[in-house]
């Protein structure tokens, strides 16, 4: 964890500074808030998918499908960027470990009016 110091107006404070895990943590949870306002869908033409974070030999950690019906695909692919370089950079630091094994990617479809994953056909 790193120390962050903020000096202002002849004050000096001290506070920690959010760690890697933290900010994974908190940018999972703003993709998730970005998804479930961009899941709404007419049809499966609005809906599509992006892998996110990582894994230790390669691959993406979970697919989610989102829709592009509200333009919110910038913010996304951005959290979504930032996401996956902090997770594989936390891999790398850790010298992870784990299965593998490519997660399949996953299609989309829309139902019920949401954006959903659903698996490949074999």
């Amino acid at each position: 964890m790193t120390l962050a110091v903020a000096v202002g107006f002849g004050l000096s404070v001290a506070f920690a500074a959010e760690s890697d895990a933290q900010a994974a943590a908190r940018l999972r949870g703003e993709i998730a808030a970005v998804i479930v306002d961009a899941s709404w869908c007419r049809n499966i033409v609005n809906c599509r998918i992006v892998g996110l974070g990582a894994r230790p030999c390669g691959g993406h950690e979970e697919y989610v499908a989102f829709s592009i019906w509200n333009n919110t695909g910038d913010e996304l692919r951005n959290l979504v960027t930032e996401y996956n370089l902090l997770r594989e950079e936390l891999i790398l630091e850790s010298d992870g470990v784990g299965i593998c094994e490519a997660l399949p990617k996953p299609n989309a479809d829309c139902v019920q009016s949401r954006c959903v994953t659903v698996p490949t056909a074999n």
